[in-house]
């Protein structure tokens, strides 16, 4: 078991508190009410790029990273005849120009967003997609969980085939200063929970629970290639366990690595891992790589500002017993704190308790945190 203590301190009213609730706003439009201060577009130079992380208008806010970032590239939009007010991103001439760039504009804001949240003390990031179904259905239930050490064991209720699934997930980055400006530190957190919440009959259950904590180095890169950006790398520790005794315990330990390239409006992900070996005496789950591979492969598509598709595979590898694991996402907007979100996955590893079990399960319900 892993518990987090998050520490709230209470600011009297100042322009420092005013700053940074806008701050937070910006970045965590779902996760607060909807009492933002008023926005306006500095008159001047911005002083940093937290100050354009306070603007909530994605093109004003785009537009104030350019003059800190770029500011040969702003005065020469200042001087086009409509006035210095246009905004740098002038009107695309065709569809493809529309698409030019955004995922690679949108990790510069995150980045520079995720700056200006951790410069605060005690504060923390979103790192993998936070999200509540209060409702999901499963097709092939994993009634009888089985590994080849500890053999096969039972549930001591009736499993239901709905149930409510939620993950939470953040991180915080460690030595701030301490690395150059491109690398950082982090540790995160992730964890993904199974609710047999509509199992009244037995007390409400959860079924599964999963605790990810990491820790992993992150080297900003920002080269051109090709068409695209390649933003950056990762490499790292990862645990994950369910915390369960035996005959029901499952754990591993890998060393994991990902590197992001975006191209217009999408975004690629690659994260290969390497497993770290047990002993045969202690491992729960030998053969887990038989069914979930070495590496994730993970694609966003941002169609616009508030939706967002998102694909999920991981494979084996194997031309004997290939085995394809799929996760679908699609955050909307709904009202105006939160997105809904529509969630399939079809596949292998959903939990480690069905790491060797094929599940499929489709899901409605909220996105607290989406992917960028």
């Amino acid at each position: 078991m892993f518990a987090s203590k998050l520490k709230v301190a209470v600011i009297p009213d100042s322009p420092f508190r005013r700053g940074l609730l806008a701050v937070v706003f910006s970045i965590f439009p779902s996760l607060v009410a909807a009492q933002e201060p008023a926005e306006t577009t500095p008159d001047k130079s911005p002083e940093s790029l937290e100050t354009c992380a306070m603007i909530k208008n994605g093109d004003k806010r785009l537009t104030c990273y350019d003059e800190f970032t770029e500011p040969l590239k702003a005065a020469k939009a200042g001087d086009s005849p409509e006035g210095s007010e246009k905004s740098a991103i002038t009107e695309p001439e065709t569809a493809e120009d529309a698409d030019d760039g955004v995922m690679t504009d949108l990790l510069d804001r995150y980045m520079a967003a995720e700056k200006a949240i951790f410069s605060f003390s005690g504060s923390f990031v979103g790192h993998r997609p936070m999200y509540i179904l209060p409702f999901s259905y499963m097709r092939n239930a994993n009634r009888t969980p089985t590994s080849p050490r500890t053999g096969t064991t039972t549930y001591d209720y009736e499993l239901d085939n709905q149930e409510a699934k939620y993950q939470i997930s953040f991180k915080v980055p460690l030595f701030t200063g301490f690395l150059d400006g491109p690398t950082t530190l982090w540790f995160g957190y992730t964890q993904k929970s199974f609710w047999q919440v509509y199992n009244t009959d037995d007390s409400a259950p959860f079924r599964e629970t999963n605790y990810e904590p990491e820790i992993f180095l992150r080297y900003a890169t920002n080269y051109d290639i090709g068409p695209g950006t390649l933003n950056g790398a990762t490499i790292g520790f990862n645990h994950e366990s369910n915390g369960q005794s035996e005959p029901r315990s499952r754990s591993w330990n890998r060393i994991k690595a990902s590197v992001a390239y975006s191209y217009n409006r999408w975004l690629f992900i690659v994260q290969p891992w390497y497993r770290l070996p047990e002993s045969d005496s202690e491992d729960d789950n030998a053969d887990i790589q038989r069914y979930l591979g070495y590496a994730n492969y993970l694609a966003v598509y941002r169609w616009t500002e508030d939706r967002t598709l998102s694909l999920n595979l991981m494979n084996n590898l194997r031309s004997d017993g290939n085995k394809t694991s799929v996760e679908l996402g699609y955050s909307f907007p709904m009202g105006d704190t939160v997105k809904g979100y529509i969630h399939y996955y079809n596949g292998y590893g959903e939990s480690l308790i069905d790491y060797n079990q094929r599940v499929q399960r489709i899901g409605i319900g909220i996105m607290l945190n989406d992917w960028l």
